[in-house]
């Protein structure tokens, strides 16, 4: 009799046992759910985004690198593809499809956004300056790229056309 008891109060143990660790097991579990998925409203940079407004994003790349964005795939706050404005799809990869142009730096104030790329192949650095007022309903990527992006491979010429258009954003 003393051993059925025993074993009674042993089963009962063991099982507020497990629906204690099977409690707190489900409850980790739906806080970092939780967490993930409002990360994408709360910390997009987490996620490699960064907004740089007029939907124009800087994204930390797969291949090593980053780049910006016409954002085409947008969760929450966090643009997760979208199309490439620098540097530019041909730009981005060398001949054997190796990542060679990648953004070092950019910053972006309500109308402009500069930015420092780097070509690890060519060791040669570039700097742009895009303007954010278009609509961006109203023009495509290409056109975009060709009437709205303005590249330089001198930094004094660079940093003359960023004072005579007013650019606020600094490095």
């Amino acid at each position: 009799m003393n051993l059925i008891k025993f074993l009674d109060k042993a089963m009962v143990f063991i099982g507020k046992t497990f629906l204690l660790i099977l409690g707190i097991t489900t409850s980790v579990f739906v806080i970092i759910m939780l967490l993930i998925y409002v990360s994408d409203w709360i910390w997009s940079e987490y996620n490699g985004s960064y907004d740089l407004g007029n939907n124009i994003y800087m994204l930390e790349w797969d291949g090593g690198g980053k780049i910006i964005v016409n954002g085409t795939t947008i969760e929450g706050n966090t643009c997760y593809s979208g199309e490439p404005l620098i540097p530019t799809y041909e730009n981005q990869y060398d001949s054997i499809g190796n990542f060679a142009e990648y953004v070092v730096d950019a910053k972006s104030d309500d109308n402009w956004v500069i930015a420092k790329t780097n070509n690890h192949i060519s060791n040669q650095r570039k700097y742009y300056i895009l303007n954010k007022k278009y609509n961006p309903n109203k023009m495509t990527v290409e056109d975009f790229i060709n009437t709205q992006i303005e590249c330089f491979r001198d930094s004094s010429k660079f940093a003359t056309k960023c004072l005579s258009n007013g650019v606020k954003a600094k490095w």
